[in-house]
């Protein structure tokens, strides 16, 4: 788990949070890294890190076509998110319930499309960042009405994951050998800003901490520092190679979700 010094990744929404922690938990083991994000002045911490800079937008197509093809990754890193508004479904405009659907889904869809159009070469990896949150439907332990500050949050989180067997079929039909994996962290809620807001809220009205709220609903945080960590154990253990999707829990090693 401590060498990646022959991988080149590529990592969308490198500037802050989760995507940052992977950066640093790829860059630590040697790996070539450039960090994309929209906001140049956002993205010191990554340069520091040791990763090349692309400052754009990852909804925008032509740019990651272009990143691809240049930096010619062995890792594609989809990790591009917009922020929520934390309004119940009565106070949302369409344009607040949809935010995630325009940036974390179209930027999946840039993102992979550049990865089968270039295409990646065969034996690269394309790791598709999800959420707990498309889980709510079928988890008993998160009920629906615990997520209904989320707007369009779980079925954009939802769709994803079933865009990376989109793209790893597309991959199969057309004999690329590329790999597309959705990484879905399952305890990440208050271990990330947005996470952290949307359990304060719950947290207040069941008269709790945060903490208290985390642990009594699901287990021990899992922070974005453990989560980079676990992404690089990814890339670094052949047992994970053939997997389509992974949960990611504090308390565990990366563990297989499809069945």
């Amino acid at each position: 788990m401590t060498n990646l010094a022959n991988c080149r990744a590529v990592v969308t929404g490198g500037s802050a949070g989760l995507g940052l922690e992977i950066v640093k938990a790829l860059a630590r083991r040697g790996a070539d890294v450039t960090a994309i994000a929209r906001d140049p002045e956002k993205l010191g911490a990554a340069r520091d890190a040791g990763a090349r800079l692309i400052a754009g937008d990852a909804t925008d197509a032509a740019l990651i076509h272009r990143a691809v093809a240049d930096i010619d990754p062995d890792v594609l890193v989809l990790n591009a998110g917009a922020r929520l508004p934390l309004k119940t479904i009565d106070k949302e405009d369409w344009e607040g319930f949809s935010a995630i659907w325009n940036t974390d889904v179209k930027a999946t869809l840039a993102g992979v499309q550049a990865a089968l159009n270039t295409p990646m070469r065969p034996g690269s990896r394309v790791l598709i960042m999800s959420s707990g949150a498309a889980m709510v439907m079928s988890h008993p332990a998160i009920e629906p009405r615990n997520l209904r500050l989320s707007g369009g949050y779980v079925g954009a989180k939802r769709m994803i994951w079933y865009m990376a067997h989109q793209a790893q079929a597309a991959s199969d039909d057309h004999a690329l050998g590329i790999r597309f994996q959705v990484l879905v962290p399952t305890q990440a809620i208050a271990g990330t800003e947005l996470g952290y807001a949307v359990a304060a809220v719950q947290a207040r009205e069941e008269g709790l901490t945060v903490d208290e709220y985390m642990v009594k609903r699901y287990g021990p945080i899992l922070h974005p520092t453990q989560i980079g960590q676990q992404v690089a154990e990814l890339l670094n253990d052949p047992s994970y190679e053939t997997g389509v999707a992974y949960g990611f829990r504090a308390d565990t090693d990366p563990f297989v979700l499809d069945l």
